[in-house]
């Protein structure tokens, strides 16, 4: 069994950084210099570890890039119609310069970028023991970079890209356009697949498929702008290439490069299979023990961000189940559209990403119906009248429609309870804490309770390789194999098979295939795996899925000048001498 990074490894506090200023000479274990520390073999992998803090620490499991990558998009409004974080889930005048994630989200990428320019810069002068550990660092750092400077050319467009370390406080900063983060990000990719190793010994390092796989994402992403962002489909067209290329590679190779789907898509992300996932090219880990990780108190709170209100409810207990999750802190609440792109009958990735029912837990006391709970699901009988026994199901969520609601011996909310006709969020429901819950993130480890989420984050997998594949496959008119087939391979997996077999039912032909398909069909598959925002903005379909009679009809105010690129954070601007030359975003 694979180890996992140790975070003990890891340079134990990161700078603060203001336009990447972060410096190694600010972390001096020893008194010596950054040159001599870390022209070492053992001080060039603490700087490797350095490197990927960021992503465990203050990304993944964390909600600032859940917002950034997930929010104000078709596929959620804000949890239980709260207000946190409404300027990044609807545009609200509140998204502005200031906007701590979106500050905290540059810092901590530049603090990424620094880690690894200084590692790819030094790493040739460093001895190592065996040549193969020192190219899969200098892998590990390529990989790592490209992927950070994937997410500045998403979250911010064409700011600042270096490929040297800064050293305390940068005075001044230019801007590079898209093109040249490309080229820099893809250029890192083809060296890491060159380099890096079939696997790792140490789980959630990169690895070659990771390299091959995020090369397939950002070929596809630069494609996609040159397409529909800049009128330039002939060279879109060599990266559409570039793309399909890669993605059919681990496609095709799955055995050499030990990836593979699973057999139903349920088991994608059964917590037994978190810790070492066949389908994952690349995980955040995150430890069964804290202590291990960056933060120790909260590493990983995915599983409590998507989740409806259950606990004190027709016989629930106060307290959490664990299956069920840790409710009291919704984020994100499913669309009426994310819930309709899936025909249930027949797709069982609706059931494999959304839970709707809540039984009560077979140590829990019978229940007898209270006038609160009568009250709250508008049932027909008195209190005390109907008992519920351990077992029972007690609660309903559903996008269906239910007749007989008030009859039924347990709580039900239906579609037409949770949302209107036109899409937008009822205001009949308590301020709306019920809706079917995505299931991906159940964290049944935990101690009850806890903030401290245990399970690894599955970031890119091989799923995305297909979907990747029959886009690229679209855009250049293949038909051996064509789009159709690449994504027949996952609809083939998610149909229901029993008690009646479904396959045949879920096949698409390449005629059905178009864009808007291609984004329907990534919502039924990565649905809350931080992908979302990134796809509608390379795809330019933001503005066509938000607003009034579209799939977020609750988000009015997104405006398509402005909205496509985050601000430059403020306090970055201000601390430049060339500030006015630097510019802030369009609009902002």
């Amino acid at each position: 069994m694979r180890t996992k990074i140790k975070s003990g490894l890891l340079i134990s506090a990161i700078c603060t950084v203001i336009f990447s200023s972060c410096s190694l000479e600010e972390y001096n274990p020893s008194g010596s210099t950054s040159a001599i520390v870390y022209n070492t073999e053992a001080g060039m992998n603490t700087l490797v570890n350095a490197a990927y803090y960021n992503f465990r620490g203050q990304f993944y499991g964390r909600e600032d890039v859940m917002f950034l990558w997930e929010g104000g998009t078709d596929l959620w409004y804000m949890g239980a119609k709260g207000t946190y974080a409404d300027q990044l889930l609807t545009y609200t005048e509140k998204l502005d310069a200031t906007t701590g994630q979106i500050k905290n989200t540059w810092q901590r990428l530049y603090e990424i970028v620094n880690y690894a320019n200084a590692g790819i810069n030094r790493i040739d002068g460093v001895v190592y023991a065996k040549e193969s550990d020192k190219l899969a660092k200098e892998g590990e750092l390529r990989y790592i970079r490209a992927y950070a400077y994937w997410m500045i050319a998403e979250a911010y467009g064409g700011a600042t890209l270096r490929t040297t370390e800064t050293s305390g406080v940068p005075l001044t900063a230019q801007r590079s356009p898209l093109k040249d983060f490309y080229d820099l990000i893809i250029s890192d990719l083809e060296r890491a697949i060159e380099i890096l190793p079939i696997t790792q010994t140490e789980y959630g390092r990169a690895e070659k498929k990771s390299a091959i796989g995020l090369l397939a994402r950002t070929a596809l992403t630069r494609a996609s702008y040159l397409e529909y962002f800049e009128n330039k489909k002939s060279e879109a067209d060599v990266y559409y290439q570039k793309a399909l290329t890669a993605a059919k590679d681990l496609i095709d190779n799955q055995a050499t490069y030990k990836c593979s789907l699973y057999p139903k898509f349920e088991d994608v992300f059964l917590p037994a299979n978190n810790k070492n996932n066949t389908e994952a090219l690349w995980s955040i880990t995150h430890s069964t023990n804290t202590a291990l990780n960056p933060q120790s108190s909260n590493p990983n709170r995915l599983f409590r961000w998507y989740l409806a209100k259950y606990t004190g409810l027709c016989g629930m207990p106060s307290l959490e189940v664990l299956e069920y999750g840790r409710d009291g802190a919704s984020r994100m609440m499913p669309t009426k559209y994310l819930l309709n792109v899936f025909n249930e009958d027949i797709d069982s990735r609706y059931y494999g990403s959304f839970r709707e029912e809540y039984k009560i837990p077979l140590t829990a006391p019978k229940y007898s119906w209270s006038a609160t709970d009568i009250s709250r699901f508008s049932k027909s009988f008195a209190a005390g009248a109907v008992t519920l026994q351990p077992g029972d199901t007690a609660l309903l969520y559903t996008k269906k429609v239910i007749a007989n609601k008030a009859d039924r011996k347990y709580g039900v909310k239906d579609i037409n309870d949770t949302y209107n006709a036109d899409g937008t969020i009822s205001t009949n429901a308590n301020n709306n804490p019920y809706y079917p819950a995505l299931r991906k993130f159940r964290d049944p480890d935990r101690t009850a309770g806890s903030d401290a989420g245990t399970k690894n984050v599955i970031v890119m997998r091989l799923a995305e390789m297909y979907l990747i594949a029959a886009e690229a496959s679209y855009k250049l008119n293949k038909t051996s194999p064509s789009a159709a087939d690449f994504v027949n391979v996952l609809r083939t997996r998610a149909a229901i098979k029993t008690p009646v077999d479904r396959t045949a039912e879920m096949q698409v032909t390449n005629a059905q295939i178009n864009i808007n398909f291609l984004l329907d069909e990534r919502a039924r598959e990565l649905a809350g795996e931080h992908l979302r925002w990134p796809d509608l903005k390379r795809t330019k379909q933001l503005e066509n899925r938000l607003g009034a009679g579209k799939q977020n009809p609750d988000i009015v105010a997104f405006n398509p000048a402005k909205h496509y690129l985050r601000p430059i954070p403020q306090a970055e601007l201000d601390a430049l001498q060339n500030k006015a030359e630097y510019g802030q975003n369009p609009n902002y």
